[in-house]
C-alpha cells in the first residue's frame, strides 16, 4: 500500500466508518462522550472532551455522503482492483 491521495482517501473514510458505527447509548454513555449535558462537569474545565463529544456528534450527519463515498470507493476498487 503506497503513500497517495487515494489511500489517504481509504484511510479517512475507514475511521469516519468507525466512528459511525460508535452507538451513543451503549458504548460513548460509558465514556461520558454522549452528549456535553451529561459530563456533570464544567464543560469548559475539559475542552478536548467537549471538542470530541462534538465532533462523534456532527460525523452522525454524515451519514447519506459517507454511504455514496463507499459505494465510490467499492465501485473503484472493483473495476481498478484494489491494491
Amino acid at each position: 500500500m503506497g503513500f497517495s491521495l487515494w489511500n489517504l482517501f481509504k484511510a479517512g473514510l475507514l475511521l469516519t466508518n468507525g466512528a459511525m458505527i460508535l452507538n451513543r447509548r451503549r458504548f460513548l454513555a460509558k465514556y461520558g462522550l454522549d452528549d456535553v449535558s451529561n459530563m456533570n462537569v464544567d464543560p469548559s474545565s475539559r475542552p478536548l472532551q467537549v471538542q470530541v463529544i462534538g465532533l462523534l456528534q456532527a460525523i452522525q450527519y454524515l451519514k447519506v455522503p459517507v454511504v455514496v463515498c463507499n459505494i465510490i470507493t467499492i465501485i473503484f476498487e472493483l473495476i481498478l482492483g484494489g491494491t
